[in-house]
């Protein structure tokens, strides 16, 4: 620009405020540039943005221009040079205020050639502050530059879909996340990246989402079209121009170390059976759900039976190798009993946990030993039974341990919903108590839970407590049966046995108590009075003046597999004065199939103190004659249940005579319990028997009426010897 000047001669004043109105300003003025080029101001109106103090009037030409920003004038030149040759031009430039800053405006030229005078224009001016405008659309430029960059970066996988599930925006770790490139993702509907199983709950909750409305919640989608499935925690959002914003977080490690935190809270880490936490779960449900569809639903309870034997004797390892397979047998006898009931699965989550547990049916292991399994749906509660002798067929064949080939069994007891119980509880305690008859009635059996158990189990318990209590307040004491010699008819020797008469005045007898003391223990004080009581009487007999006689004692395995039992026996016959060579320890078979190192070395140690050992109730049990090689027993007893056959039984006498032929070529003595006539005595001797003890010759005695007995016996020997003499 050239010469500026001041004014208003010519201007249409109405024309000037009619464009300026059309331009809208903060101020304005009219220039006019005459044909030699200067430049004259015509009017001017306004106010300067920002700096309401300056009168525009009191301003020269030149500090109006000197108001553009330095960087700025040769834009301002080229709007002009614009604004000439199209009529008008609008751009945008910054004034600088001085201690007010810069501010940026909004310059619009209008350009307008005088008639008949080419050289001569007017130019209207208009200045519009737009400073607040530029620093919005600055900060809306930022902003979306970070919300861009924030997408971009971030970790979550975000998408943005339409209500066709057509994807439209997508970030690099949405690309990771399903496993496609941005042209794939964008290719596959929304529908088809959830899991199978869950996809139509899952878009029709994205459907019905509101705007500004959030659903949140942890779904499988999936990855690389479907070749794997992530677990993902997913949030979707409507906006207002009814797109939806999803975000997913891939949470597929922390499901997988929650699912190892579950699995390790209700699951049996040896054997990947539902815990006792979650079979409490499972059976609650399993009864909600009997109530509900009115079927009655069955609780078996199982044990393995023998199963400490195995333990102790081949170890603990072998005990868990044992409990493995079981379980594997278990999870297949309940798979194919599908046909007779089921145990309902109430929700995904819990079907996620069996299939997770891989357990067949509802399979349980609450610990030890003991099993169950929950059977539902059942049209009749006998049906229950069928699954119980799938499962005695199962456990009948033999489990192979390491190189050995072991037997075992187990015991059942069922309980039916709602007849033996009404919650878990309660039908616990009722398949518990019906397994423990089935055991007490020899193992490898299922027993129905009926009343009458009620009330062996309270008797058993008030036995047990009393039984605690016996020792200290001398409430037992031992009788005492003669063993006579077969061939001379002498007694050779006496069996000490255990009788308790509670506080209460009630005999109970060994068969019912000594049970109870085996199962908790108690036997080990208990035989330690037994033998010890024995042997003072013995030594106090042959004090007396009789003859030396056999005292031959019941030694549980419980206690030769305790520690020290050596050392106790021997500080017994110490006390006692007892010779080691008149003492007999009589076990049973379960001892000599127990390969524990406890029992081996101690019947070895007592063994070598001349203490004599005999196996009791021969043939009842499963004896080894590999074990009987190994242990130092130097007399088989035939148990009663064969002798009581003899003379009507041919089965009966071939046994004992296979007996007796066995125990002579081992180099073994037999003797027969259980003897209770001459017939019996006299078969007995004939098939080889060397000892015979029963109620012919005389019933358990007191030891004052033994010491009688045993006078009589000896006198009357003496006599007959001092008559052959």
């Amino acid at each position: 620009m050239s010469t500026i000047s001041n004014s208003e001669e010519g201007l249409d004043l109405d024309e000037a405020r009619r464009v300026i109105a059309e331009l809208g300003s903060d101020w304005a003025c009219v220039l006019r540039r005459e044909e030699d080029g200067t430049w004259s101001r015509e009017w001017i109106a306004g106010s300067v943005p920002g700096r309401p103090d300056i009168d525009l009037n009191l301003l020269s030409p030149e500090e109006l221009v000197g108001l553009i920003a330095q960087e700025d004038r040769e834009a301002a030149r080229a709007q002009f040079d614009r604004a000439v040759e199209s009529g008008s031009d609008r751009t945008e430039l910054r004034v600088d205020l001085g201690e007010s800053g810069i501010r940026w405006v909004e310059s619009s030229l209008r350009v307008v050639r005088q008639e008949g005078a080419d050289a001569t224009l007017r130019t209207f001016t208009t200045i519009r502050d737009v400073t607040d405008r530029r620093e919005t659309e600055e900060a809306l430029r930022q902003s979306e530059s970070q919300y861009r960059a924030l997408i971009q970066q971030a970790s979550d996988g975000i998408i943005v879909f339409d209500g066709e599930g057509k994807i439209h925006t997508s970030n690099p770790a949405a690309h990771e996340l399903f496993g496609l490139d941005r042209e794939r993702l964008h290719d596959t509907p929304v529908g088809d990246l959830f899991f199978e199983a869950e996809e139509d709950s899952n878009v029709k909750a994205l459907e019905d989402l509101a705007a500004g409305m959030t659903v949140r919640s942890v779904r499988r989608l999936s990855r690389s079209r479907g070749k794997e499935w992530v677990w993902t925690e997913l949030s979707a959002r409507r906006l207002s121009d009814g797109m939806v914003l999803a975000t997913a977080r891939n949470i597929t490690k922390r499901m997988e170390a929650e699912q190892r935190i579950r699995h390790l809270a209700y699951f049996d880490s040896l054997t990947g059976l539902p815990n006792r936490d979650l079979f409490h779960e499972q059976i609650a449900k399993a009864i909600t759900r009997a109530g509900e569809i009115d079927k009655p639903m069955a609780l078996l309870f199982l044990d393995i039976d023998r199963f400490k034997n195995v333990n102790d004797s081949l170890g603990h390892t072998s005990g868990d190798v044992l409990l493995t397979q079981v379980a594997q047998r278990l999870r297949a006898a309940v798979r194919g009993s599908d046909t007779v009931g089921r145990l309902a699965a109430e929700s995904k989550a819990e079907a996620e946990l069996q299939t997770e547990g891989r357990v067949g049916g509802s399979v349980s292991r609450l610990g030890g030993d003991e099993f169950t399994i929950v059977v539902t749906d059942l049209d009749h509660s006998q049906d229950a039974a069928r699954v119980a002798r799938r499962v005695l067929d199962s456990m009948s064949r033999p489990f192979a341990i390491g190189d050995q080939e072991i037997f075992t069994g187990c015991s059942i007891g069922i309980a039916v919903w709602p007849d033996d119980g009404v919650n878990s509880e309660e039908l616990l305690q009722s398949a518990d108590l019906a397994m423990y008859h089935a055991k007490g009635c020899g193992g490898h059996v299922y027993q129905f839970f009926d009343a009458s158990m009620n009330r062996t189990s309270t008797r058993r318990l008030n036995l047990e407590n009393k039984l605690r209590r016996a020792l200290e307040r001398d409430e037992f004491h031992l009788v005492y049966q003669p063993i006579r010699d077969g061939r001379t008819g002498r007694v050779s020797a006496v069996e000490a046995l255990l009788r308790w008469t509670d506080s209460d005045g009630e005999c109970i007898g060994p068969d019912e108590f000594v049970p109870i003391a085996e199962e908790t223990g108690l036997i080990v004080d208990i035989g330690a009075w037994v033998l010890r009581t024995a042997c003072l009487q013995g030594a106090a007999w042959q004090a007396q003046g009789f003859d030396p006689i056999r005292m031959s004692v019941n030694i549980s395995v419980n206690q030769l597999r305790s520690h020290g039992v050596t050392a106790t026996v021997s500080d017994i016959l110490c006390e006692s004065e007892l010779s080691p060579a008149h003492l007999e320890l009589e076990i049973t078979e379960t001892s000599i199939l127990d390969a524990s190192p406890n029992i081996v070395a101690a019947v070895s140690h007592l063994s070598e103190m001349g203490i004599g050992f005999a196996l009791d109730d021969f043939g009842t049990g499963y004896s080894s004659l590999s074990a009987l090689q190994r242990f130092p027993i130097e007399r088989l007893k035939i148990d009663r249940s064969f002798v009581s056959g003899l003379g009507q039984s041919a089965s009966d006498e071939a046994l004992v005579s296979a007996i007796a032929a066995l125990a002579k070529r081992l180099d073994l003595k037999v003797v027969a319990e259980g003897v209770e006539t001459q017939e019996h005595a006299h078969c007995l001797v004939d098939l080889g028997c060397h000892e015979l003890q029963g109620y012919l010759f005389s019933r358990p005695l007191l030891a004052e009426d033994f010491e009688v007995f045993l006078a009589k016996d000896q006198k009357r020997w003496a006599v007959d010897d001092e008559q052959k003499d």
